[in-house]
């Protein structure tokens, strides 16, 4: 296989921006990246993990492997087939995920299809609208994730509701830990401009107990507006047979391929992870879905209601530590 011998300017701008679209905890964007001809390196950034929320980096990993895979789309738009290693150099584990690109000229079937949904998905975190999601989309969904090795499980009524306690246990958690709840005040709330959730994206509050997290929970909001939120969301759980640092990386693979498909096909979704980031709390939501399977994400998906804005992004050039 013949590989490019470097990226243009313009094909790093193209994919790092792509990349820094990738979903991730409080929108704090743990990610750096380091570009050596065809291979660009995707690190943690240190400065940017949860240690209260997340103290074994689990979720970081996700949001590694989602821009990753943000990546990997974004050059096959451009005409590179990609290869992918996870923790590819034991004497570098600041290197979580290595990318391999080949030449081309013509965009890669397949993945450069969910190109243009990059700059459409967003966290919708209002009210979506009384409408199911067809067999064909809940399958396509599902399909989405067993290409990235991992798993999609579609809860049903009962399992909602046995969720339901679990989330509002999470929640009451939350705001009476105050490592955590100083943890988000450093990315949640107000104006901002590069990185973490301002006021202007959190969403309305639930006038009831719902499937949606309120990353305020603890702050004080008065001028927050409320609203009526679905009586049955449509919650499915992303999850992947193993639980080490691979299978981390490879829910967010996973996780990013099926937000894109989703967004092709204008849906929106939101997470609720507070209910898999308390190790008991998560024990609870595994036996829910069959212990043959780790839970590593909460998605709530459905046709939003109303519009919603962006979070803020840091530009690509604040992210790249060194071209080689």
């Amino acid at each position: 296989m013949s590989t490019t011998r470097y990226l243009t300017d313009s094909e790093m701008g193209i994919l790092l921006t792509a990349a820094g679209q990738a979903p991730s905890m409080h929108n704090t964007q743990p990610w750096r990246f380091e570009i050596n001809g065809p291979v660009i390196d995707v690190l943690v950034d240190a400065d940017r993990t949860l240690p209260a929320a997340d103290p074994g980096g689990r979720l970081t990993r996700v949001g590694l492997g989602a821009a990753a895979f943000n990546i990997r789309v974004a050059a096959a738009m451009l005409g590179h087939e990609t290869t992918l290693a996870i923790d590819p150099d034991p004497a570098t584990p600041a290197v979580v995920v290595r990318i391999f690109l080949a030449d081309g000229t013509e965009p890669v079937a397949g993945l450069s299809s969910l190109y243009d949904a990059i700059g459409l998905r967003f966290t919708y975190r209002g009210p979506m609208l009384d409408k199911p999601i067809s067999p064909r989309m809940t399958q396509l969904l599902a399909d989405a994730a067993n290409a990235e090795r991992a798993k999609l499980h579609w809860l049903d009524e009962e399992q909602r509701a046995q969720l339901g306690a679990t989330i509002q246990a999470a929640d009451q958690r939350e705001v009476v830990e105050e490592d955590r709840v100083h943890e988000r005040a450093r990315w949640i709330g107000g104006d901002r401009g590069a990185d973490g959730v301002p006021d202007s994206v959190l969403g309305p509050l639930p006038d009831r107990p719902a499937a949606v997290r309120d990353l305020s929970a603890g702050f004080d909001h008065p001028h927050r507006s409320q609203a009526v939120f679905e009586a049955t969301p449509i919650i499915a759980i992303l999850g992947t047979v193993d639980d080490d640092e691979r299978a981390w990386v490879r829910a967010g693979l996973a996780l990013q391929r099926v937000l894109l498909t989703a967004t092709s096909y204008e849906l929106a979704a939101s997470f609720a992870n507070q209910a898999v980031e308390y190790p008991p709390l998560r024990d609870n939501v595994r036996t829910l879905i069959g212990r043959d399977i780790w839970p590593q994400m909460i998605l709530r998906i459905g046709y939003p209601a109303e519009g919603a804005g962006l979070t803020p992004r840091r530009p690509w050039s604040a992210t790249v530590d060194r071209r080689r």
